[in-house]
């Protein structure tokens, strides 16, 4: 992510280069031309503003589990947290704010 490179290619570019991929994560059970797990059906969707792009210096713009204001938190996977928008990060984002609750009571 950011899939900007991928937005403009075909449905066929992109599964071939998907099950590249998987062939090499998991040689014993895919390969790429599908001898062994096949594809059935898919369905390729393009949103090309569905995560956020990381670039320089926006770490420090993304805010932390408790806000400046007494008893107001905040979860999500924007808030800071090891992982980009994922989620895997809003769930540890979630735990983070838990944590912050418990703390300040």
């Amino acid at each position: 992510a950011p899939a900007e490179e991928w937005i403009s290619r075909s449905d066929e570019e992109i599964i071939d280069a998907t099950m590249s991929e998987l062939a090499k994560l998991f040689p014993d059970e895919i390969s790429a031309d599908q001898s062994k797990a096949k594809i059935v059906k898919y369905h390729v969707v393009k949103t090309p503003r569905s995560v956020y792009k990381t670039v320089p210096n926006c770490e420090p713009c993304r805010p932390l589990q408790r806000s400046p204001i007494e008893g107001f938190y905040l979860a999500g996977d924007y808030t800071k947290q090891k992982y980009l928008a994922s989620m895997e990060g809003a769930v540890l984002s979630g735990k983070f704010c838990a944590q912050a609750i418990v703390q300040d009571s």
